[in-house]
């Protein structure tokens, strides 16, 4: 393994205890028991450059999950597999989920090629519901926002009530999903 990738799994580490809005040079160098300016022999860009490897880490990680979860499933299971794989994704991540959360696929060629990955995936899963373009990226948009809004809620324990939140999750992929397979 190398160096660089040592300090990425350190950063994974610390933003799934901390929360990736914590990150910082100084923390990421205390972590390693290195001077600060020491990273920058590994990250010329610094916290920068380290957050969009944490980024590419995560879609990654999160492109193979939803690959796996949906392989040999029907249409409205692979969607289902793919919602459960990124809440599941979110709670065994969650600093890295925040970041992927955050990533902007349009500001950078590389974080442009890091999400073809999954939305290739998700293509693949409603490829045979023959959907137009425009449509499968209003399925893929409703998708994403949902789990990726509730599992940020969830995360941050801004569901108080009782109600069970599995129940909850259930309920509101199993709505969107007949939905989608009305059009």
């Amino acid at each position: 393994m190398s160096r660089k990738q040592e300090i990425i799994d350190v950063c994974v580490e610390m933003i799934d205890k901390d929360g990736f809005m914590n990150l910082s040079i100084k923390a990421i160098a205390d972590r390693l028991g290195i001077k600060p300016p020491s990273l920058y022999k590994h990250f010329q860009g610094g916290l920068v450059e380290i957050k969009d490897a944490i980024m590419v880490y995560g879609w990654n990680f999160i492109d193979i999950k939803i690959a796996k979860s949906a392989v040999g499933k029907s249409r409205e299971e692979g969607l289902k597999a793919m919602c459960y794989a990124l809440r599941e994704f979110a709670h065994e991540h969650p600093g890295v989920f925040e970041a992927i959360c955050w990533h902007n696929s349009y500001t950078s060629e590389l974080n442009h090629e890091m999400t073809k990955g999954v939305v290739s995936s998700l293509y693949s899963i409603l490829d045979p519901l023959e959907f137009s373009e425009v449509n499968k990226m209003h399925v893929l948009r409703s998708l994403r926002g949902f789990v990726e809004g509730f599992s940020m809620l969830e995360l941050h324990g801004s569901f108080g009530d009782k109600i069970s939140l599995d129940e909850s999750f259930e309920y509101g992929v199993d709505a969107l999903i007949s939905g989608i397979m009305k059009d």
